[in-house]
């Protein structure tokens, strides 16, 4: 933050209620602070870059505010939660900064969308954070016919198990279980990124890749990126083996097309621990392990969220 921002964010704080936004997982110094909605507010917000890619995290942060704050983006929660503050003058004791996530969702249209923010004894606020479209490519993939013209026996396997992978996803624990940067789940290329439509013999699906492909060998351990709550352990027909882990807040990560599971439903996993190997099982082409990251639904990019959670 350039010495004007911190200034004017000093002087504001002695009067009153102000949020900035961090609407990129690529933080650059370039940006102003610009006032938003009715100027005796006195809000302030500032994007680096501007705007939001679709897919991607957004970060806002508050002050003065609590853990009683609440928000909305996107009609999804923003939770909020005390992260690090860095302060890299000689002589200063790193402080904290009341912090929210807000994802917008893969498939979230580009325009302008609505950040409110609610806080005890505080006015409502409100501001718009504009979200840009991104061109993510295009996969292409084989699989037997069987994996496409589903059997009905298949069908109603496949309708069973996204009754248990949507309450899964739907998971809202109020406590924040993670900290610090999140962990890659393996060393391994990315051979499949996140966002690509497929076309799948031959037929474009609309609905975009939810996560990131890794090119692992089958056995490779999978390694939790973070602290959470195992929700969900299942042999399901697309993903295969899975795991789903609770982060807290609404974050959920998820682990598909494994060989083996090694975490038990129920049970907490720490930061690097090893919960499961990778494999080829469900509907693949090889062996892979996928990983993906839900925010209070939104389907967001692992790899920038990866980044973005180096800075709490």
């Amino acid at each position: 933050m350039s010495r004007v921002a911190r200034d004017i964010a000093v002087s504001l704080a002695s009067v009153g209620f102000f949020f900035v936004i961090l609407a990129a997982v690529q933080a650059s110094e370039k940006g102003a602070f610009a006032p938003t909605g009715d100027p005796a507010a006195q809000v302030f917000l500032k994007v680096l870059p501007q705007p939001l890619d679709r897919g991607t995290v957004g970060l806002v942060e508050l002050a003065p505010a609590s853990e009683e704050c609440q928000g909305t983006f996107d009609g999804r929660p923003v939770f909020f939660f005390l992260a690090k503050k860095e302060d890299k003058t000689p002589g200063r004791t790193p402080g904290t900064r009341w912090v929210g996530l807000f994802g917008a969702d893969i498939m979230i249209k580009p325009g302008s969308y609505a950040l409110s923010i609610a806080c005890p004894g505080q006015p409502d606020r409100a501001t718009q954070v504009v979200v840009r479209d991104k061109a993510y490519g295009v996969r292409v993939i084989k699989v037997p016919s069987r994996q496409v013209e589903l059997s009905p026996e298949d069908q109603a396997r496949a309708a069973r198990e996204k009754i248990l992978t949507d309450k899964a996803l739907a998971t809202r624990s109020p406590e924040k279980l993670w900290r610090g940067a999140f962990l890659d789940p393996v060393n391994g290329q990315i051979n499949s990124s996140f966002g690509r439509q497929t076309n799948l013999n031959g037929i474009l699906n609309p609905r975009p890749h939810a996560g990131a492909d890794f090119l692992v060998p089958t056995g490779t351990p999978v390694k939790a990126p973070a602290r959470g709550r195992v929700i969900l352990v299942g042999d399901h027909f697309f993903s295969g083996l899975a795991v789903y882990l609770d982060h807290g807040q609404g974050l959920i990560s998820m682990y598909f097309h494994l060989s083996e599971a090694v975490a038990v439903e129920g049970r907490m996993v720490e930061k690097g621990q090893v919960i499961a190997k990778s494999g080829q099982s469900g509907r693949v082409t090889g062996a892979h392990l996928h990983y993906g990251v839900y925010l209070n639904g939104a389907r967001v990019d692992p790899m920038p969220f990866r980044k973005l959670t180096s800075q709490l």
